[in-house]
């Protein structure tokens, strides 16, 4: 082969290469991020009640729900109907959430009271929900608490809060200490 053509073979295969990177990089798909399914929780403690407020993906977790193999590994104890209406789904998930947490007071379990769906969290994402969750208990110093929450919602975010009260009159400064 001479030299003239092998620097035309060259070229045109450097330019058929261009050609194709240039093509793939015309039709490749936009990659985006998925949000996590992530599940948050905030356990207050009061005078009195415990209360956990919980935000997760209700659709992330009702999928968990309906799963046969979560089912057969034990990690749900029913699986979640497929005929429910909306109202429904939400009752069951509630319920389901409720049955699965466990809360202990001084190394005492206590049973939770209520339990609930709240609002939408976020309104350009409709499937996070606010579940509000109500405990009471009748110890004057609470040295130890902990929580369990259901297996299917993978890990949890929790965030454990003792607020102090402070009245303060008008110009008054508070001072925390911690």
């Amino acid at each position: 082969m001479t030299l003239v053509r092998k620097l035309k073979c060259t070229k045109t295969l450097r330019a058929l290469m261009f050609a194709c990177i240039g093509y793939f990089i015309t039709l490749s798909i936009p990659l985006s991020a998925h949000i996590l399914n992530e599940t948050t929780a905030q356990v207050i403690l009061r005078d009195g009640q415990i209360e956990v407020k919980m935000y997760t993906d209700l659709e992330h977790f009702s999928a968990a729900l309906q799963s046969d193999q979560a089912w057969l590994l034990g990690d749900i104890d029913a699986v979640m109907p497929d005929n429910l209406n909306a109202s429904q789904q939400e009752a069951f998930i509630v319920d389901a959430l409720k049955q699965k947490m466990l809360l202990t007071v001084n190394g005492k379990p206590i049973s939770i009271e209520t339990a609930y769906l709240g609002t939408v969290v976020d309104k350009n994402d409709d499937h996070t929900r606010e579940i509000i969750f109500q405990a009471r208990h009748s110890y004057s110093k609470v040295t130890e608490l902990s929580v369990s929450f259901h297996k299917s919602l993978g890990a949890v975010h929790t965030s454990f809060v003792k607020p102090q009260y402070k009245l303060l009159s008008a110009g008054a400064t508070a001072h925390m200490t911690f």
